[in-house]
């Protein structure tokens, strides 16, 4: 990751081909512009992002005016006796039931800075990979995908090469909600707050008249452990628990959007086994049909988006923002569902609250495209790969009528 001298043969209209939004048929700062001659970017809506832990003070994350594009934080952790316990460094015990959630509680704030990584009052937990001391778990993931959401556009030097870094959405602004658990040197989301901060999303978020109205789509770069993906959700499983709760937000307009996995299976994660959750695969960025070989596909994936494989010797990746305030080539399917969360704010800047979540993704589908490659049978039927210019002109206005 990071400044390696780029003297390799790279694909045609590289180094554009390197910026997240470029892929989707916008510029390489993140706009797009219909056959109108309109451009949008995502302005006014809110994208929520549900991940290990963040950096909100990249500069990134702050529009042209200098103002954080971080609406609300929140952080949620479980209790000392979990594999993965809290490293919220303030915290509030929450009393449970909450509906399908099986503990009695979790640890919980609000408060500003609260999802940058850090240890808790139960917990301490260091990643020797940080570079950065203290070396906290959960140190990079959540800017890499809240920078593919909403990062303000920007250019780094990498030898005698500029590149541009850009959100898909750089219009739009994101919540934090930090996840990650984790004691000594064990780190992981435990299931239990990424339900918490849905819960949070659907129970308080979109109760607030400042934030709520602006809310389309909440993005979880995480899928589970892998299993068939044909196969149904268990009663009382995780997995129901999350299409439960993303139910709920989709009949408020509000998409759930899952990563596939990186298993290179025909599976889908145990998080994704209902039908309420959008669920995102990852092609290539030279070949931006073809699933890439990480990538799980199965009937659960309609749509997917360029990552690539982080090669720099053929150019096949995507840059974003990284640590405090650095930049990174990233491959995995964690960064394919914060492109098609992003879409949505980019689609309800044109077409409004009117269309359903469903709707949108018809649209998505219909108008990406189709997938290729000796997998893409193995997806949903029709399964496309997101092209957010070619949504944008597909109509006018919404609603859509039928000529008389």
């Amino acid at each position: 990751m990071g400044a390696a001298h780029l003297a390799y043969a790279y694909p045609a209209n590289w180094p554009s081909t390197a910026t997240p939004p470029y892929n989707l048929g916008g510029s390489i700062n993140g706009t797009y512009t219909d056959n109108s001659g309109k451009a949008y970017d995502g302005t006014g809506y809110i994208v929520v992002d549900i991940d290990g832990a963040f950096r909100p003070d990249h500069p990134a994350f702050k529009n042209a005016a200098g103002q954080s594009k971080v609406v609300a934080e929140g952080c949620f952790g479980q209790a000392a006796t979990n594999g993965f316990p809290s490293l919220c460094k303030s915290q509030s015990w929450v009393n449970r039931p909450l509906p399908g959630n099986p503990s009695a509680g979790y640890w919980f704030s609000s408060a500003a800075g609260i999802s940058l990584p850090s240890d808790s009052p139960i917990s301490t937990c260091r990643d020797s990979t940080n570079y950065q001391s203290p070396q906290y778990c959960h140190w990079f993931h959540g800017t890499v995908t809240s920078g593919v959401l909403v990062a303000q556009p920007g250019s780094v030097m990498s030898g005698s090469t500029k590149l541009t870094y850009a959100g898909v959405a750089p219009g739009a602004q994101v919540i934090a909600l930090k996840v990650g658990g984790g004691t000594g040197t064990t780190l992981g989301w435990p299931n239990d707050s990424v339900l918490d901060a849905l819960n949070y999303v659907n129970n308080v978020l979109m109760s607030r008249p400042d934030i709520g109205p602006k809310i389309v789509a909440v993005n979880i770069s995480d899928s589970g452990s892998p299993i068939a993906g044909d196969l149904p959700c268990g009663t009382g499983s995780d997995g129901a628990r999350v299409d439960a709760v993303a139910g709920a937000l989709k009949a408020k307009g509000v998409a759930v959007v899952m990563s596939a996995g990186n298993d290179g299976q025909y599976a889908t994660g145990s998080l994704v086994c209902g039908s309420n959750v959008v669920t995102v695969g990852a092609t290539g960025v030279i070949e931006p049909t073809v699933p890439t070989s990480y990538s799980n596909v199965s009937q659960k994936v309609a749509l997917f988006a360029p990552v690539g494989t982080a090669n720099l010797a053929t150019g096949d990746m995507i840059v974003t923002t990284y640590g405090q305030s650095g930049w990174g080539y990233f491959w995995g399917t964690s960064f394919s569902s914060p492109q098609v969360a992003a879409a949505f704010a980019v689609l309800r800047q044109k077409f409004g609250k009117a269309p359903s979540v469903d709707s949108l993704v018809g649209l998505m589908k219909t108008t990406g495209k189709p997938l290729t490659g000796q997998r893409a049978g193995l997806a949903a039927p029709g399964a496309s790969v997101l092209n957010i210019k070619a949504a944008l002109n597909k109509y006018d206005s919404w609603p859509v009528r039928a000529p008389l």
